[in-house]
């Protein structure tokens, strides 16, 4: 018994130190993810923000400016207005102004439009005008352009009758019995359109008030 005790003992104290328990690796933090810039930061300056994409620019013309009803002018020109012939806001927005004559036979209108930095021959235009309308048996009308000058301005003049066929820009049907008054004026800064038309019968009411308007033109220098 005793020799059993001994050799524990002896057993005992040939064993070396316990090794220490071994701590478990740290963990290794993750790395903060970097946070990636706005794509507004990337831009140049003065680019429209991403996540507001730039308004696109309309490929339309901007209107034409609408001459003043009280003291009309346009391109260096100034005329004056009377009845029948009674001013209104441009149903067109190419168009820089607009008259209306109220009639039994149905409604003229008096356009006005000026397109800046246009040349050439003033007669051509009034030719044109005058192709947009035809005789009752279909043919050419009859109806000779005349010039003379107002207020040191060359002015084209032109009153043409029949059916009035405009194609594109007009009725889409022949519409008979139609009349048309022009004037183009060579103002100092370009040519200025003046087209009466309508039934025949409304024209007439307001022929001298054109005639008039005509008179009255004059540079505004």
């Amino acid at each position: 018994m005793r020799s059993a005790l001994v050799f524990a003992l002896l057993l005992a104290c040939s064993r070396g130190p316990e090794p220490a328990p071994l701590e478990s690796e740290p963990e290794t933090p993750e790395a903060p993810t970097a946070e990636a810039p706005a794509p507004s930061a990337m831009m140049p300056p003065g680019h429209p923000p991403a996540d507001h994409p730039a308004v696109p620019t309309p490929n339309e013309r901007p209107p034409a400016p609408t001459v003043s009803a009280d003291a009309p002018e346009l391109a260096g020109v100034r005329w004056a207005v009377r009845e029948p012939l009674t001013w209104r806001e441009p149903s067109r927005p190419m168009r820089n102004g607009e008259y209306v004559v109220e009639g039994e036979g149905g409604e003229a209108v008096l356009t006005v439009f000026h397109f800046p930095g246009m040349g050439g021959d003033l007669a051509s235009n009034l030719e044109r005008w005058k192709g947009q309308f035809q005789s009752s048996e279909g043919g050419a009308v009859d109806a000779e352009p005349q010039t003379r000058t107002v207020s040191g301005l060359e002015v084209h003049t032109l009153d043409v009758e029949g059916t009035f066929a405009a194609g594109m820009m007009g009725p889409s049907t022949p519409q008979p019995d139609h009349r048309l008054l022009g004037a183009i004026v060579r103002g100092p800064n370009g040519p200025v359109f003046f087209k009466l038309v309508g039934p025949s019968a409304t024209v007439a009411q307001a022929a001298e008030a054109f005639e008039a308007l005509v008179a009255s033109l004059e540079p505004t220098e």
